[in-house]
């Protein structure tokens, strides 16, 4: 069975329209997933900002409190008297011993608490014993300076307040060191130097994880960036941190993760809690998860919808889009066979309806056409038969006008003569309309020639110039002519060419008032063309009428007595003789006022073997 050719076509649009909206469906959905799941992320991050922040600044607090405690029970004894006299006499005693075992807490048992004179002697010692320091030595001011070294303490003095070390590790443990200064009148005598170790605290973990989650790693830090410890004492692998516009961002080998940090006053520990972004993550994602199966279950069930509404609206629209093939081939013959869908229906009526109008507008205008053009031919010749047949008497009036200025018929008074030379401008100014309205009539007719050769532009202006300087003179204007390079030359009919300057010349001269100026230049110009200026200072030309002055019949008065003359021909001749040449003219206003006219042509390619034309022949008629 052969399959009709619109078959295909058909079945293809029922199965692209069904493709595209899904496609576009889907490109939706995941725009709005993506978007969706940005937005519970950013929410998610701050929140869990807000929350370390929270619980950090509460451990940075309790860090405090507990120092403070610390000290208090440090001053006390640091002022027990049997401490002084140990430390006076430079040995210990039973009663020292017991003031600094007072210090001495559960957790930190069998960790050393030692009593040291400010010259570096251990006088007493409690828990675990150490080396004993050596001998003291002296500093290139003959001051004495202990050599003990504690870790985590860049140096041993004796100092006026109590001075806590940096974290440092040993094996799997944390340890800080404290030292308390003892003084007497003001002046440091000695000091306690206690080890404390980083300990687990069940009340703190649980505070920690009611405030943070579960998810949350405590720890503390030296400000320098050593000696990571999680807050049970264990020591913790150091993140690299990076500051971002959020916040601090820690990268860990199995993934980033957020920071807040705060540091504990007066002392080198930072404490800080870190979350990982996976598990920061995790409710946003889950969330996206449920939205991409609802999403998918809803792309399903509208692709299964727009697949069926395809099978019923593509039938109608391929028809109608064959019809519109067909009223652009030029064929209005076909028509639409409506459809039970209303909207279809209305729309196969409305098309079948454009298609006869357009089909009688066609014809209409075919019709139109064809008779405005046979008017026009008809105009055309009307025009050139009148111009032959007028121009025949108009020239035997100029020659019996010369008879009888000769004096052949008689003489002649001079009233007579004046009006034999009023007779004689108005036949010339007739001869010059005539001939304007034949030019027009050949260019419209398509029966003016062009002889396209390479001119001098230079000496083809200057004489130009010269043909209009005794008219300019006559009304006390003052032509510029700005030289333009010798070399260069312009593609153009030379007759041709100097009509058109003949009349724009001719029109500045008519138009400025006396004592005004004309500027006659030329350019070349970047796109291998060359520019033609014609400027004068007169009343210049609206700029809502740049366009209606080269219309054939269309005259502006610009004159200062409202004098016109010529029939509006002028500048449409002009114009289309530019065009004919491959330029074209166009005005502009000129700064500072009056108008200034542009014929541009193409640019000669070679200096060699140009014409140059003097200009010395009939003028052109020049109307405007």
């Amino acid at each position: 069975m052969n399959v009709p050719p619109e078959q295909p076509t058909r079945a293809s649009l029922e199965r692209r329209l069904p493709l595209t909206i899904t496609a576009i469906l889907a490109v939706i959905l995941v725009a709005a997933l993506v978007a969706t799941y940005e937005t519970l992320a950013h929410a998610a991050r701050d929140n869990a900002r807000a929350s370390l922040r929270r619980a950090t600044h509460q451990l940075a607090i309790l860090a405090d409190t507990s120092i403070a405690l610390q000290r208090l029970r440090y001053a006390g004894v640091a002022h027990d008297s049997a401490v002084h006299r140990a430390l006076r006499r430079g040995a210990s005693d039973s009663a020292a011993l017991a003031a600094i075992t007072r210090l001495r807490v559960p957790s930190d048992s069998g960790l050393p608490i030692e009593l040291w004179t400010a010259t570096g002697k251990r006088i007493a010692f409690v828990g675990q014993d150490r080396l004993t320091a050596p001998a003291p030595s002296r500093d290139d001011r003959g001051v004495t300076k202990p050599s003990l070294h504690f870790d985590g303490v860049d140096s041993v003095r004796a100092v006026d307040s109590a001075q806590i070390g940096r974290l440092y590790l040993v094996g799997t443990r944390s340890y800080v060191w404290t030292l308390i200064p003892i003084l007497e009148q003001s002046r440091a005598i000695g000091y306690i130097a206690r080890q404390g170790r980083i300990a687990a605290n069940r009340q703190i973990d649980e505070t920690v994880r009611a405030l943070a989650g579960n998810d949350v790693t405590t720890y503390y830090r030296n400000a320098d960036g050593t000696a990571w410890t999680r807050i049970d004492g264990a020591p913790l692998a150091a993140a690299r941190l990076d500051s971002t516009a959020r916040g601090l961002i820690g990268e860990r080998p199995d993934g980033p993760s957020v920071h807040e940090e705060e540091r504990v006053a007066a002392t080198p520990l930072i404490v800080g809690m870190e979350l990982p972004e996976a598990a920061v993550l995790s409710g946003p994602r889950a969330v996206v998860r449920r939205l991409i199966l609802l999403s998918i279950i809803l792309l399903l069930t509208g692709s299964l919808l727009v697949w069926l509404v395809a099978r019923r609206v593509a039938r109608p629209l391929h028809e109608l889009t064959a019809s519109t093939e067909a009223i652009a081939r030029g064929d209005y013959a076909p028509r639409t066979e409506p459809r039970d869908y209303d909207e279809v229906a209305r729309l196969a009526s409305a098309f079948n309806h454009m298609t006869q109008e357009i089909s009688a507008s066609r014809s209409e205008l075919e019709q139109r056409t064809s008779e405005a053009q046979e008017a026009n031919r008809a105009k055309s010749e009307f025009l050139a038969t009148m111009s032959h047949e007028l121009r025949t008497p108009l020239n035997a009036i100029g020659g019996y006008v010369e008879l009888i200025e000769m004096e052949l018929r008689g003489p002649i008074t001079d009233a007579q003569r004046r009006d034999l030379s009023r007779i004689r401008a108005a036949q010339g100014h007739l001869l010059g309309l005539i001939s304007s309205m034949l030019d027009l009539s050949r260019i419209e007719s398509g029966r003016v020639s062009y002889d396209i050769e390479s001119l001098a532009v230079a000496p083809f202006l200057t004489n130009i110039g010269e043909l209009v300087a005794p008219q300019a003179t006559s009304k006390s204007l003052e032509m510029h002519y700005v030289s333009s390079d010798a070399a260069l030359a312009v593609r153009a009919d030379a007759e041709k060419l100097r009509q058109i300057l003949l009349n724009l010349l001719s029109n500045a001269i008519r138009f400025t008032p006396t004592g005004g100026t004309i500027s006659l230049d030329a350019s070349p110009l970047e796109n291998s063309r060359i520019s033609i200026r014609v400027c004068d200072t007169g009343p210049g030309i609206p700029a809502e009428k740049h366009d209606a002055v080269f219309e054939p019949f269309v005259q502006l008065d610009r004159s200062l007595t409202n004098t016109t003359e010529g029939i509006g021909l002028g500048l449409a001749i002009s114009r289309d003789l530019a065009r004919g040449m491959g330029g074209d003219l166009r005005v502009s206003d000129r700064p500072g006022g009056g108008a200034c006219f542009t014929l541009t042509l193409p640019r000669a390619r070679a200096a060699g073997a140009m014409q140059v034309h003097t200009g010395e022949t009939a003028k052109a008629s020049l109307s405007s």
